[in-house]
């Protein structure tokens, strides 16, 4: 599994993070950095005044299938102008499109074990026969019927099965109708089910991150709740959300990846933006600073504005931050994963 949360910071802004880490069957770590995809190009946001972002934990390669076929499936809307297919003009018509695919997807897988097993489909248990070489073959078996209808029913799951059907997705985007929306995606469960909190945490360790995101609305009055976020602090907040989770639970590591959507933009690719490799790792350090109290809250918000919204170089925001931290020495050593109550103790001994 891995991490993907989102928080909407406005009626036009909001960010959507997950984590590098997936771990195999058979429990080798592996690092897979494309969990958050766009579901729209250039021409498909221009025509529909829409930014989706789909974030998936568990197997890569179900959601990189559910997302090609969302993108092959929009981009011929887009173009057939069908009424029997309208084009989508809000995030959840998006969604209900994406669960769809995913459905379809790990039916796919299914019906590919059963072919494996036993020569046949889920439709062709369904109707009690198939064809072979042009001859229809009836399913009367009453052990193989039982056991094709288990697997069928997704109710017998072998280890590559299992975790292909265990994913799940988030849907994070705006559209000019409802502003910021989110919805939670689960084929498993049978599930699409909108999101009314304006933030969200699945995957591995989404019990730490709703902790954070518990911690930080109970901490605001309903009105400050309902005015949003400043920017900066909204990505605070969802970095922090990660890092919980990173921490504590399992399956969840790397660098931890974000977009930005930021409706108000005049282009897809500023609405748009990805945030990965450098600037990515350093917003994670400049929150790390703020939560070993090397650096006071304002000054973590400060720093992340500069970085990721006046667009400074991130070389220039790194050496700001090293400036501004209270103890270079130890902030370095943190960073290097030493344990904190050891680097104090050896800060102590330095004196």
């Amino acid at each position: 599994m891995s991490l993907v949360n989102f928080l909407r910071f406005s009626d036009t802004m909001g960010a959507i993070i997950s984590d590098e880490e997936f771990w195999t069957p058979r429990f080798r770590r592996r690092l897979h950095t494309d969990n958050l995809h766009s579901l729209l190009d250039d021409e498909m946001s221009e025509a529909w005044k829409m930014e989706v972002a789909y974030g998936g934990v568990g197997y890569p390669s179900v959601h990189r299938e559910v997302v090609n076929q969302v993108r092959a499936l929009l981009k011929q809307r887009l173009h057939e102008n069908n009424e029997a297919t309208p084009a989508p003009t809000q995030v959840k018509h998006v969604a209900r499109l994406a669960f769809e695919c995913m459905q379809q997807v790990i039916r796919r897988r299914i019906d590919q074990k059963l072919r494996f097993k036993f020569g046949f489909t889920t439709d062709d248990l369904n109707r009690g026969y198939y064809e072979e070489n042009g001859k229809k073959v009836e399913i009367k078996n009453k052990e193989i019927k039982q056991a094709a209808q288990k697997i069928a029913a997704a109710k017998e799951k072998d280890a590559l099965l299992k975790p292909a059907m265990e994913a799940k997705a988030a849907i994070f985007g705006y559209d000019s109708t409802y502003g910021m929306t989110g919805f939670f995606l689960d084929s498993e469960a049978g599930v699409l089910a909108y999101n009314y909190e304006g933030f969200e945490a699945i995957g591995t360790g989404k019990y730490a991150s709703g902790m954070i995101f518990g911690l930080m609305f109970g901490a605001k009055t309903l009105a400050m709740r309902q005015a949003g976020f400043d920017p900066a602090e909204g990505v605070l907040e969802l970095i922090n959300s990660a890092l919980a989770a990173k921490y504590h639970f399992k399956e969840v590591g790397g660098n931890l990846n974000f977009v930005i959507i930021k409706a108000d933009e005049k282009k897809h690719a500023l609405r748009y933006r990805e945030i990965f490799d450098n600037d990515a790792r350093l917003s994670a350090e400049i929150v790390q600073a703020y939560k070993w109290e090397e650096l006071t809250r304002a000054a973590a918000i400060n720093l992340l504005n500069q970085l990721l919204f006046s667009r400074k170089k991130w070389e220039t925001v790194e050496k700001e931050l090293f400036a501004s931290v209270k103890n270079g020495i130890r902030f370095e050593l943190l960073l290097r994963h030493y344990k904190k109550d050891e680097v104090d103790q050896l800060m102590a001994q330095a004196r």
